[in-house]
């Protein structure tokens, strides 16, 4: 990682090392349309004076507040966030380590040691439902009462709508584990994105004469959405192919462990050992179980004439916009 993103340590933390910033806290998972507000105002709050600084956490507070490490599913990896974040215009990116100790800390303790006293904020920026510290005391109640006492200045973003319904990451993490990724576009303002490194299946498709590119996620942590067929969009190469994509166990050829294989309609080559990035169009329907692979197959084929109607909705450059911030 580049030097804008610093692991909490006192080292890092060296006031001496930091000028005068503007600074927003949070965790930023997936860098939706209510954080981007937050970000808005921000990049706004910059007078020329001050670093537009993030600070976010690693891993996800959830993971450590359960006592159950590594089970909190993200929308963003750690290093897509920071370049989330900073195209968002954020001049640095600082990640805490979020554990036990630091979990503990009191607010005010937090608010003092870390924002104030050692990357020296002038002007602190916080979503409406924003709190931090030892049983999340940080509030935005706390914050009013403190902001005169350490003479600091607080802008307070509230919530951002659409369709009437406030954005936020556990309403992004329940579409995507019910399959509607639709929604969860709206959400995001982006399409969710799974990247993977292909790997040999066990050629269940090109037996079928539709094969398929099976992967092996490169960040573990991100959230899978629910079992399935999708229309995605496949950057490979530097191009964008339409992708009928699978999430299943394949029960029609014995049900195993989860995988996630995609057959790229319009492509011709070897993938093996590459890297693709999924891009969630639209849910299909559900995964079932064929009597027998001549079913399979005739399905297989409305699956690609749907997929291909759904991605010919969409512009070329649409898709290159997220590509590019991913």
């Amino acid at each position: 990682m580049s030097n804008l993103i610093q692991v909490y340590t006192d080292e890092i933390f060296n006031p001496d090392k930091n000028g005068p910033s503007v600074t927003t806290v949070g965790t930023f998972d997936g860098v939706h349309l209510a954080h981007q507000e937050i970000l808005r105002s921000l990049a706004a709050s910059d007078d020329g004076n001050c670093v537009r600084t993030v600070v976010t956490f690693e891993p996800h507070p959830q993971s450590i507040k359960l006592h159950r490490p590594g089970v909190m599913p993200t929308l963003s990896s750690t290093p897509e966030k920071i370049r989330l974040l900073r195209a968002c215009g954020a001049d640095r990116v600082y990640i805490l380590k979020f554990d036990e100790a630091l979990s503990s800390l009191s607010a005010e303790t937090f608010l003092q040691d870390i924002l104030l006293d050692r990357l020296n904020t002038r002007k602190l920026i916080v979503g409406y439902n924003h709190s931090f510290g030892e049983d999340r005391q940080g509030n935005i109640e706390f914050l009013e009462s403190a902001k005169e006492r350490f003479g600091f200045e607080l802008e307070v973003v509230g919530p951002h709508y659409v369709a009437d319904e406030t954005v936020s990451s556990t309403k992004i993490r329940k579409a995507l584990d019910t399959g509607d990724v639709e929604k969860a576009t709206q959400l995001l303002g982006r399409f969710y994105n799974l990247s993977g490194t292909v790997v040999m299946g066990r050629g269940v498709g090109r037996e079928l004469k539709v094969p398929t590119a099976n992967l092996r996620l490169i960040y573990q942590e991100k959230l899978i959405p629910k079992v399935g067929v999708y229309a995605v969009a496949v950057r490979s190469g530097g191009k964008v192919y339409p992708g009928m994509l699978n999430i299943g166990t394949r029960p029609t050829f014995g049900a195993g462990a989860v995988t996630i294989e995609v057959h790229l309609i319009e492509f011709d080559g070897d993938l093996y050992d590459q890297i693709i990035t999924l891009l969630f169009l639209k849910r299909l329907r559900d995964e079932v179980r064929f009597s027998n692979k001549e079913t399979l197959i005739t399905k297989m084929h409305k699956d690609r004439e749907d997929t291909l109607e759904v991605f010919s909705e969409f512009p070329e450059s649409t898709f290159q916009v997220d590509l590019n911030k991913i």
